[in-house]
């Protein structure tokens, strides 16, 4: 339904004014009534003013409730067990923290050791101490600093990897002796002849002939 002004609602009913009684009536309404939208958006104004109101309410209300829930409770011995769970978790998570750090360098020091063809447990568990302990090598974005020299100079001590020389020389040598021709003689083998020195003999590879006596 379309809204009227006075005027409007004035002529409907009938009533004839003049332009200065119409000024006068205006005047009079404006200073004693408000529109329906005024209307509407106090009604507004005042349905959130009482919802903010209730939720202030309610917060109070939780709050009172939570303040009698700590009656006859030890304030000093409450704040003392957060401090001490506080610390257990600071504590659990560093340990953690080491646990995956330390499951990362050995990870990764087995990857080197298994480059370098280090098989003796023993050898492989005493370098990981010596690496990973407080006098160690520095740690850093994934690896070991250093580690190369390292283990380098531990190996001129106690030579458990062969160098890339040594590896090189080696595989030389086998090659050497699996292109070397293959005689058919067996290692000679010393026997004592009666009345002689020692002379080796050599098994040939068949049955030595029996020397035939005469009248056999």
């Amino acid at each position: 339904m379309k809204m009227q002004n006075i005027e409007q609602i004035l002529k409907g009913a009938g009533v004839e004014v003049s332009e200065e009684q119409l000024k006068t009536i205006n005047a009079a309404v404006t200073d004693n009534y408000r529109t329906i939208n005024d209307y509407n958006n106090q009604v507004k104004k005042t349905e959130k003013a009482e919802g903010e109101r209730d939720n202030l309410q309610k917060q109070y209300d939780d709050a009172q409730e939570t303040i009698k829930g700590f009656d006859g409770v030890d304030v000093e011995k409450l704040n003392k067990d957060i401090a001490d769970w506080k610390e257990r978790a600071e504590k659990a998570e560093k340990d953690a923290a080491a646990k995956i750090l330390q499951r990362d360098q050995r990870d990764y020091l087995k990857g080197e050791f298994d480059k370098l063809e280090i098989k003796s447990d023993r050898t492989r568990d005493s370098l990981m101490r010596d690496i990973m302990g407080e006098d160690g090598l520095k740690w850093k974005d994934g690896a070991f600093m250093g580690l190369s020299d390292y283990l380098a100079k531990e190996n001129e001590k106690d030579h458990f990897y062969q160098t890339e020389s040594e590896k090189a020389e080696a595989e030389a040598k086998q090659k050497a002796a699996e292109s070397a021709p293959k005689g058919q003689f067996t290692a000679p083998t010393t026997g004592k002849p009666a009345g002689g020195d020692d002379k080796p003999t050599f098994n040939f590879g068949f049955t030595p002939i029996r020397e035939v006596k005469r009248g056999d």
